[in-house]
């Protein structure tokens, strides 16, 4: 059997054809009068609520306050190159740039 689909389409039919043979397999069962639980799958109880809180609203959040250290210790993982900034292109976007920038016309190689 084939578990893996990417569209719903696929699981649907999948889904299609895990019924149809749980029927078969319930009938065959019946006409040998072999007994079997019936179970829905759709009114299963959850047992355990601690894995999930259903009055979620009512929990109590603890503001984090950010101190000067922190603020410090995140923006230093974002320290580079002063000398590099972003510039706004004509039809929108941002390009890098930089002060020191090579220019071909300039520097161009005596041979």
């Amino acid at each position: 059997m084939n578990i893996e689909a990417y569209d719903t389409e696929a699981l649907r039919r999948l889904v299609r054809l895990l019924e149809y043979e749980n029927r078969l397999l319930k009938d065959k069962l019946k006409k040998e009068n072999i007994p079997y639980e019936e179970i829905n799958p759709f009114e299963e109880i959850i047992e355990n609520t601690e894995e999930y809180d259903l009055d979620q609203g009512a929990r109590i959040v603890h503001p984090m306050f950010i101190t000067e250290g922190m603020a410090i210790r995140f923006f230093s993982m974002f320290w580079g190159r002063e000398d590099v900034y972003a510039r706004r292109g004509k039809n929108g976007g941002y390009f890098p740039q930089c002060d020191n920038r090579w220019d071909v016309k300039s520097r161009q190689m005596n041979l």
